[in-house]
Protein backbone atom coordinates (compact mmCIF):
# COMPACT_ATOMS: atom_id res chain seq x y z
CA UNK A 1 0.00 0.00 0.00
CA UNK A 2 1.34 3.64 -1.13
CA UNK A 3 2.07 6.06 2.17
CA UNK A 4 -0.39 8.59 2.56
CA UNK A 5 0.86 11.87 3.84
CA UNK A 6 -2.30 12.85 5.17
CA UNK A 7 -2.31 9.61 7.57
CA UNK A 8 0.92 10.10 8.85
CA UNK A 9 -0.14 12.26 11.87
CA UNK A 10 -2.89 9.94 12.49
CA UNK A 11 -0.20 7.49 12.84
CA UNK A 12 1.83 8.86 15.15
CA UNK A 13 -0.85 10.52 17.35
CA UNK A 14 -2.35 6.62 17.58
CA UNK A 15 0.86 5.53 18.70
CA UNK A 16 1.82 8.01 21.07
CA UNK A 17 -1.96 7.17 22.78
CA UNK A 18 -0.87 3.51 22.64
CA UNK A 19 2.47 4.70 24.56
CA UNK A 20 0.39 6.26 27.06
CA UNK A 21 -2.23 3.92 27.91
CA UNK A 22 0.44 1.27 28.37
CA UNK A 23 2.16 3.44 30.99
CA UNK A 24 -0.99 3.76 32.74
CA UNK A 25 -1.90 0.30 32.43
CA UNK A 26 1.33 -1.29 33.71
CA UNK A 27 2.01 1.88 36.70
CA UNK A 28 5.03 2.47 33.95
CA UNK A 29 8.62 3.98 34.95
CA UNK A 30 9.67 7.31 35.00
CA UNK A 31 13.28 8.90 34.63
CA UNK A 32 14.94 10.91 37.61
CA UNK A 33 18.60 12.79 37.83
CA UNK A 34 19.71 9.90 39.32
CA UNK A 35 18.64 8.08 36.23
CA UNK A 36 16.12 5.32 35.25
CA UNK A 37 13.93 4.23 37.89
CA UNK A 38 11.00 1.64 37.99
CA UNK A 39 7.89 1.89 39.95
CA UNK A 40 7.86 -1.51 41.84
CA UNK A 41 4.90 -1.09 44.43
CA UNK A 42 1.29 0.24 44.57
CA UNK A 43 -0.21 1.03 47.87
CA UNK A 44 -3.51 -1.45 48.71
CA UNK A 45 -6.59 -0.10 49.61
CA UNK A 46 -5.74 -0.73 53.30
CA UNK A 47 -3.93 1.98 53.23
CA UNK A 48 -4.72 5.62 55.45
CA UNK A 49 -3.38 9.35 55.93
CA UNK A 50 -4.99 11.34 58.40
CA UNK A 51 -4.41 14.03 60.55
CA UNK A 52 -5.60 14.73 64.11
CA UNK A 53 -5.74 18.17 65.35
CA UNK A 54 -7.87 20.42 68.63
CA UNK A 55 -9.47 23.54 69.25
CA UNK A 56 -10.87 25.44 72.35
CA UNK A 57 -14.07 23.29 71.46
CA UNK A 58 -12.48 19.87 70.88
CA UNK A 59 -10.60 17.74 68.92
CA UNK A 60 -10.97 16.67 65.03
CA UNK A 61 -9.56 14.42 62.75
CA UNK A 62 -9.77 13.84 58.99
CA UNK A 63 -9.03 11.10 56.83
CA UNK A 64 -7.41 11.36 53.11
CA UNK A 65 -10.52 8.73 51.30
CA UNK A 66 -7.81 9.36 47.87
CA UNK A 67 -4.09 9.14 47.98
CA UNK A 68 -1.50 8.24 45.66
CA UNK A 69 1.92 6.56 46.23
CA UNK A 70 4.78 6.50 43.75
CA UNK A 71 7.90 4.50 44.32
CA UNK A 72 10.72 4.44 42.32
CA UNK A 73 13.96 2.19 42.83
CA UNK A 74 16.97 1.87 40.98
CA UNK A 75 16.55 -1.23 38.61
CA UNK A 76 20.00 -2.60 39.70
CA UNK A 77 18.86 -3.14 43.24
CA UNK A 78 16.54 -5.62 41.81
CA UNK A 79 13.56 -4.19 44.70
CA UNK A 80 10.60 -6.82 44.52
CA UNK A 81 8.48 -7.51 47.97
CA UNK A 82 11.34 -10.41 48.58
CA UNK A 83 14.45 -8.30 48.62
CA UNK A 84 12.90 -4.37 49.26
CA UNK A 85 14.99 -4.58 52.61
CA UNK A 86 18.07 -4.89 51.26
CA UNK A 87 17.38 -2.60 48.25
CA UNK A 88 16.05 0.28 50.99
CA UNK A 89 19.30 -0.15 52.99
CA UNK A 90 21.33 -0.22 49.72
CA UNK A 91 19.81 3.56 49.08
CA UNK A 92 18.20 1.95 45.95
CA UNK A 93 15.14 4.10 46.55
CA UNK A 94 15.60 7.20 44.07
CA UNK A 95 12.19 8.16 44.30
CA UNK A 96 8.83 8.72 46.09
CA UNK A 97 6.10 11.11 45.82
CA UNK A 98 2.69 10.99 47.98
CA UNK A 99 -0.11 12.58 46.78
CA UNK A 100 -3.18 13.73 49.20
CA UNK A 101 -6.07 15.23 46.81
CA UNK A 102 -7.64 18.26 49.58
CA UNK A 103 -11.17 17.86 48.20
CA UNK A 104 -10.82 13.89 49.94
CA UNK A 105 -10.20 14.81 52.87
CA UNK A 106 -12.91 13.74 55.27
CA UNK A 107 -14.02 13.78 58.75
CA UNK A 108 -17.62 12.97 58.61
CA UNK A 109 -18.92 16.32 59.61
CA UNK A 110 -19.74 18.18 56.54
CA UNK A 111 -19.54 22.00 58.09
CA UNK A 112 -16.20 20.77 59.53
CA UNK A 113 -14.76 19.58 56.06
CA UNK A 114 -15.52 22.46 54.08
CA UNK A 115 -14.28 24.66 56.38
CA UNK A 116 -11.00 22.71 56.61
CA UNK A 117 -10.74 22.49 52.44
CA UNK A 118 -11.22 25.89 51.97
CA UNK A 119 -8.74 26.69 54.72
CA UNK A 120 -6.29 25.00 52.44
CA UNK A 121 -7.07 26.44 49.31
CA UNK A 122 -7.66 24.06 47.31
CA UNK A 123 -8.45 26.79 44.32
CA UNK A 124 -4.28 27.39 44.65
CA UNK A 125 -2.99 24.08 44.89
CA UNK A 126 -5.44 20.86 45.31
CA UNK A 127 -2.96 17.81 46.01
CA UNK A 128 -1.01 18.09 48.86
CA UNK A 129 2.28 16.49 48.07
CA UNK A 130 5.44 15.13 50.33
CA UNK A 131 8.00 14.47 47.50
CA UNK A 132 11.54 12.52 48.71
CA UNK A 133 14.81 14.21 48.40
CA UNK A 134 16.92 11.87 50.33
CA UNK A 135 17.09 9.69 52.89
CA UNK A 136 18.81 7.60 55.50
CA UNK A 137 17.69 3.94 57.14
CA UNK A 138 19.06 1.81 59.67
CA UNK A 139 18.03 -1.86 60.45
CA UNK A 140 17.28 -3.33 63.53
CA UNK A 141 16.37 -6.96 63.26
CA UNK A 142 13.47 -6.89 60.94
CA UNK A 143 12.75 -3.39 60.83
CA UNK A 144 14.05 -0.64 58.95
CA UNK A 145 13.67 3.19 60.17
CA UNK A 146 13.82 5.70 57.71
CA UNK A 147 14.21 9.37 58.16
CA UNK A 148 13.49 10.85 54.53
CA UNK A 149 14.16 14.47 53.53
CA UNK A 150 12.22 16.10 50.72
CA UNK A 151 9.38 19.00 49.96
CA UNK A 152 5.66 19.39 51.61
CA UNK A 153 3.71 21.46 49.15
CA UNK A 154 0.20 22.18 51.13
CA UNK A 155 -1.80 25.60 49.72
CA UNK A 156 1.01 26.16 47.30
CA UNK A 157 3.65 26.99 49.72
CA UNK A 158 6.26 24.26 49.31
CA UNK A 159 8.55 23.97 52.69
CA UNK A 160 11.63 21.80 53.54
CA UNK A 161 10.18 18.71 55.42
CA UNK A 162 11.26 15.59 57.16
CA UNK A 163 9.83 13.09 58.64
CA UNK A 164 10.69 9.40 60.06
CA UNK A 165 8.78 5.91 58.67
CA UNK A 166 8.78 2.36 60.22
CA UNK A 167 8.74 0.04 57.59
CA UNK A 168 8.35 -3.80 58.32
CA UNK A 169 8.46 -6.53 55.45
CA UNK A 170 6.27 -9.31 54.06
CA UNK A 171 6.13 -11.85 51.39
CA UNK A 172 3.56 -9.60 49.38
CA UNK A 173 5.42 -5.68 50.14
CA UNK A 174 6.27 -3.18 52.83
CA UNK A 175 4.23 -1.67 55.66
CA UNK A 176 5.23 1.95 56.46
CA UNK A 177 3.85 3.89 59.33
CA UNK A 178 4.68 6.88 61.09
CA UNK A 179 3.41 10.01 61.92
CA UNK A 180 4.78 13.84 61.59
CA UNK A 181 3.92 17.13 63.00
CA UNK A 182 2.99 20.24 60.62
CA UNK A 183 1.92 23.95 61.65
CA UNK A 184 -0.39 25.59 59.45
CA UNK A 185 1.48 28.71 59.73
CA UNK A 186 4.79 27.20 58.12
CA UNK A 187 2.52 27.42 55.14
CA UNK A 188 1.02 30.84 55.29
CA UNK A 189 -2.23 29.24 56.35
CA UNK A 190 -3.96 30.89 58.91
CA UNK A 191 -5.62 28.85 61.53
CA UNK A 192 -9.00 28.57 60.93
CA UNK A 193 -11.53 30.16 63.54
CA UNK A 194 -15.33 29.55 64.69
CA UNK A 195 -18.28 31.70 66.04
CA UNK A 196 -16.47 35.45 65.57
CA UNK A 197 -13.20 33.58 66.76
CA UNK A 198 -14.95 32.20 69.95
CA UNK A 199 -13.60 28.91 68.55
CA UNK A 200 -10.04 28.55 67.92
CA UNK A 201 -8.23 25.79 65.68
CA UNK A 202 -4.56 25.23 67.11
CA UNK A 203 -1.62 25.72 64.73
CA UNK A 204 -0.61 22.26 64.85
CA UNK A 205 -1.59 19.35 63.05
CA UNK A 206 -0.54 15.62 63.34
CA UNK A 207 -0.39 13.39 60.41
CA UNK A 208 -0.53 9.98 60.48
CA UNK A 209 0.25 7.30 57.72
CA UNK A 210 -0.62 3.87 57.85
CA UNK A 211 0.58 2.31 54.14
CA UNK A 212 0.82 -1.25 52.63
CA UNK A 213 2.51 -0.93 49.51
CA UNK A 214 2.32 -4.54 47.37
CA UNK A 215 4.48 -5.51 44.66
CA UNK A 216 3.05 -4.96 41.42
Amino acid sequence: MANNPQAQPLRRCATVVAALSWILLTGGAWASAAGDVQSSFNPTAASRIWLDGSSTLHPYSSKATKLEVKVGFDPATQATAADAKTALLAGGLKSLIVSVPVEGLESGDASLDKRLQKTLKPEVAPIIRFTLGSYESEAAGDVVTVKAHGKLAIAGVEKDAGLTATCTFGPAGIHVTGTTDVLMTDFGIKPPTMMLGAIKTADKVVVHFDIELQAN
